[in-house]
């Protein structure tokens, strides 16, 4: 394929929407569009929240295969396509940001890596700085994959610390970063 895949990770809201265009500002090459793919494209995760209310909440293992599901989709439809034309295309988030929440959920490492083994490696791997971003100004459960996860953890069955998955989550990528896999977004003046 002849465009680039780069992966944007974080958990969403705000945050992503502007990381995604400063990178496609930042990445633009001369005669080469860029594109983004965000979660929920397959429109899965908003099917879910607008069923029935009253019912538990998946697990994090359900959810893991939930946005495979929506992950196969985006590949399908969107991704792999504009990287055949050429296109640098942003998705966000990709694999890491999935794994993260299912690293801090405690499923297993390898399962997680198996799951997500049909999607290919991105060329780039960009995260969103989150430190310190307040509340209110944190993704919402229609612009998040972490936040809907939560959301939809809080009314399971189980008794998750949704705030410390989302640190574990999040401290995830921070490693990523510091093992130099991972850049984080910076706004250049």
């Amino acid at each position: 394929m002849s465009g680039r895949l780069i992966a944007l990770e974080g958990s969403g809201g705000r945050p992503m929407a502007v990381a995604t265009k400063v990178l496609a500002r930042e990445l633009r090459r001369p005669d080469e569009e860029t594109g983004s793919s965000a979660w929920d494209a397959s429109d899965l995760f908003f099917q879910i929240a607008q069923g029935a209310h009253g019912l538990p909440g998946p697990s994090p293992r359900t959810l893991i295969l939930l946005y495979a599901s929506d992950l196969a989709f985006r590949l399908r439809w969107q991704i792999r396509p504009a990287l055949e034309d050429g296109v640098t295309v942003i998705a966000a988030p990709y694999l890491e940001t999935v794994i993260g929440f299912g690293r801090a959920a405690g499923l297993p490492t390898v399962w997680l890596r198996e799951v997500f083994e049909f999607a290919p490696a991105a060329d780039e791997c960009y995260r969103v700085p989150e430190d310190g971003i307040a509340f209110d100004r944190r993704g919402t459960p229609a612009n998040s994959f972490v936040e809907f996860s939560l959301a939809q953890l809080r009314k399971g069955p189980g008794i998750w610390d949704t705030e410390e998955l989302r640190a574990g989550c999040l401290s995830h990528l921070k490693r990523m970063e510091a093992r130099g896999k991972c850049r984080l977004v910076t706004r250049r003046p």
